[in-house]
């Protein structure tokens, strides 16, 4: 831009222009605390990204978006996170056809007579200079009224739409003043009360959280309670420089969860953060704004927003949203840093959060926790390893929910040690013991896989969200496409889909992580990965591997690897992740496989070198998207296979996105995977070929606890009598399930919580027993009330 004219204190002055800083000479040496009134004309076509000369159906757009550093290239400012301007105005004329949104209220809207009118804004609250926009079209606007929590007079919310999409745009727009009902109790009242909140559509995806008019280019409810979000966090309260953009980013994002909160109760928040879950490398700090990606997914929103999930966590709700209010009072208007937050809510909790910032704030990944306990008459031990080798120890305080049958208890203990057991008092006989069970911890727990028997075969994992990939997910099952010519059973990390399964699934056997007791019975496991809606945490929360290490074998494949594999599974694979991008193609260069073409966008799929390690084989590559070659598929094998299966432990990654890979090259991969790598079908010999042999007992029952139906799985390893029966915990007989001919092979049968009456049976222990040929199995099975 070129500068014409400078004034200082209402006369002119000389001024220098280069490199980009305007340097203005005053008329007279001012001192603290007096007022410098400076006036700058200036003209020219901005150049950069901020500011866009556009259109929309032959109609004329200019739009601004100037975050980070984009202010300067297109109004003189002192661009500044620390040094908000006090009050802002804005006069924009434009063709009468035109309509200008911009920050604050409009104070007037002139006809100039002469095909022109001139737009005046004023924003009365301090703002900082990338927050400045400007959003000029023919806009169809149209008006929601906010009524504040004290009473008073209502807020305009204004939507300045493009008028071909008024429609698209109504029925998410209809939501904002309930959102803004929603965040302004847990929040304070909307920041910007006296002047206005709105949208105005503008040509870029996603939105931009202009103070008091965001600027909006897509209409998901998830985006539109983001942007208004970052009204509190971010506008109101913005970041002291973009190396801590996470207490913007985090916070907006997080505020999502909370939208989700006030619609569906805790257990929909915890649902949208899992969605959330970010375990791979990075920290939320950025070092060099300047040089660095400020607008990590990953890290600054995702992981941002699991930090504020952490700190409500740790502290509990009291102390927290008192936390957020004295941080709001204190810098509200103005700007922070991550230790200025830290040290408001260390002020109202009376907690040391110094190391919580050091861990989760500068430090990188998170806590792999194994945990045991042993119980005893009126007690229980409870044994807490930290097993990460990735990064250091994690001071946090975790929930313990000790289930018995007199009830649960919940137990808070402090950990921060490689080790460490806790003794807790407790009444009646202990059942289960539950680790951070309202997952408030980012983190891995793993158990223990024990006496696998590998007997029942293939299972598969469904880890795409229905409802968001559909119908391309239904298809690559109606394709058949993950399971080969294989018999196999089927496990889902969702809810079930709102239409139902595709035909060629079975019943999922159940949902979420699967259990340790459940994934030993199986010789391989087949992933169908995506890392979205909450899939994440459920492979994490599986305990993959424990279960290779005992000789199970695992078939993973999904976009955003490296955080599926964080931990020690991208070295059990003997890759490094060196690239996250869309690749052009899948090539295969193992024998027997097979290229595999891309029916849609392969996006943030994690790439790797393609040299592995020396237990590891190359089975696809890509050679388009990246510069180089990269690794998309790869087969580890550890010479001595698991513990209980020599042959097995193996491990095959492949990269990308399984719904919009050509069904027909990647079954052919997968069978052949199957076959010559697993050696399916496997049997308990194992020689491949045949039916698996299945083992004689008890297979899990799932949900258990539960209320009000548990599914008993079993095995039978030939046809004959055979009888599943439930007792109660003093051996009396409450229900025979089944009895008589029963075939051989895994078979699944209900209780509905009732005895032979049909009368509900009590809350408590109960023991599901099978019974055949001369043996015995014995189950213990805890209903809920």
């Amino acid at each position: 831009m070129g500068v014409s004219a400078c004034t200082a204190g209402g006369s002119a002055t000389t001024w220098t222009h280069a490199a980009g800083l305007l340097t203005v000479n005053l008329d007279r040496s001012y001192g603290p605390g007096e007022t410098v009134q400076v006036s700058v004309s200036y003209s020219g076509n901005p150049g950069g990204e901020a500011f866009g000369w556009d259109t929309h159906l032959g109609q004329p757009m200019i739009w601004t978006l100037s975050e980070p550093f984009g202010a300067r290239e297109w109004w003189p400012c002192k661009d500044l996170n620390s040094d908000k301007a006090e009050t802002m105005d804005i006069r924009v004329t434009v063709p009468n056809n035109q309509i200008v949104a911009g920050n604050g209220s409009l104070v007037s809207d002139v006809d100039n007579g002469n095909g022109t009118r001139t737009f005046h804004w004023h924003s009365s609250y301090p703002i900082v200079p990338y927050l400045v926009s400007l959003a000029i079209h023919p806009y169809a606007v149209n008006s929601d009224w906010y009524t504040p929590m004290g009473g008073g007079d209502p807020m305009e919310v204004t939507f300045y739409v493009y008028p071909d999409d008024v429609g698209n745009a109504a029925e998410n727009n209809a939501k904002v003043v309930g959102m803004i009902e929603a965040f302004a109790p847990a929040f304070g009242e909307y920041p910007f009360i006296n002047e206005k909140y709105g949208h105005a559509q503008f040509p870029w995806g996603g939105g931009m959280e202009h103070q008091t008019c965001t600027s909006l280019g897509g209409w998901w409810e998830s985006v539109i309670a983001h942007e208004l979000g970052h009204q509190w966090y971010g506008d109101m309260i913005t970041c002291a420089d973009f190396s801590h953009i996470w207490l913007n980013e985090g916070f907006a994002s997080w505020t999502e969860a909370v939208y989700y909160e006030s619609l569906g109760g805790p257990e929909a928040y915890r649902q949208y953060m899992d969605g959330m879950a970010y375990y791979g490398p990075g920290t939320v700090i950025v070092e060099n704004p300047y040089s660095e990606n400020i607008f990590d997914g990953n890290l600054s929103y995702d992981k941002g927003a699991w930090l504020v999930h952490m700190l409500r966590g740790v502290l509990g709700d009291e102390d927290f949203f008192a936390g957020l209010a004295a941080y709001r009072a204190q810098y509200g208007f103005g700007s922070a840093t991550s230790e200025q937050l830290r040290d408001v809510l260390e002020g109202v909790s009376g907690r040391d959060l110094d190391a919580f910032f050091q861990q989760w704030v500068y430090g990188e990944y998170f806590p792999v926790y194994r945990l045991g306990w042993t119980a005893a008459p009126g007690m229980v031990q409870v044994d807490i390893e930290q097993i990460q080798e990735n990064t250091g120890l994690f001071t946090m305080p975790i929930t313990l929910r000790v289930n018995t049958d007199q009830g649960s208890t919940d137990f808070v203990v402090e950990n921060s040690l490689a080790s460490e057991s806790y003794q807790l008092s407790v009444a009646g006989n202990v059942e289960s013991v539950q680790f951070d069970p309202d997952r408030w911890i980012l983190r891995q727990v793993q158990t223990t896989v024990s006496n696998p028997t590998f007997a029942a075969g293939i299972l598969v994992v469904n880890g795409v969200d229905w409802a968001t990939y559909a119908p391309e997910i239904q298809n690559a099952y109606l394709a058949e496409t993950f399971w080969g010519d294989n018999a196999f059973d089927f496990w889902d990390t969702f809810p079930a889909p709102a239409g139902g399964y595709p035909a060629t699934l079975p019943a999922p056997l159940g949902h979420g992580s699967v259990p340790a007791e459940l994934i030993g019975q199986y010789s391989t496991v087949v992933w169908v990965g995506n890392n979205y809606a909450g899939d994440l945490p459920k492979w994490q929360e599986t305990p993959i591997a424990s279960y290779l290490a005992v000789g199970g074998n695992v078939l993973l494949i999904s976009r955003m690897g490296e955080s599926f594999l964080a931990g020690n599974l991208a070295s059990y694979l003997g890759i490094t992740f060196n690239a996250s991008g869309t690749p052009g193609n899948c090539v295969a260069v193992y024998p027997g496989l097979v290229n595999v073409a891309f029916t849609g966008s392969q996006s943030y799929t994690d790439v790797f070198s393609p040299s592995v390690g020396a237990n590891s084989t190359l089975l696809f590559q890509t050679t388009s998207g990246f510069s180089g070659t990269r690794g998309t598929g790869v087969h580890a094998q550890p010479p001595g296979g698991g513990s209980h299966r020599p042959e097995g432990g193996q491990f095959v990654y492949l990269a990308g996105r399984p719904y919009r890979m050509d069904f027909t090259a990647l079954g052919a991969n997968i069978a052949f995977i199957l076959e010559h790598f697993f050696a399916e079908p496997w049997t308990v010999t194992g020689a491949p070929g045949g039916t698996p042999t299945a083992a004689f007992g008890l297979a899990g029952s799932y949900p258990n606890p539960f209320n009000p139906k548990t599914t008993i799985a079993f095995d039978l390893p030939a046809a004959g009598q055979a009888q599943l029966a439930v007792y109660d915990i003093a051996g009396r007989l409450v229900r025979v399930l089944a009895a008589g001919l029963l075939p051989a092979g895994r078979q699944q049968l209900d209780w509905d919580g009732r005895d032979a009456d049909g009368r509900e049976a009590a809350a408590g222990v109960y023991l599901a027993r099978l019974s055949a040929a001369g043996r015995s199995d014995t189950q213990r099975l805890v209903m809920l009330k």
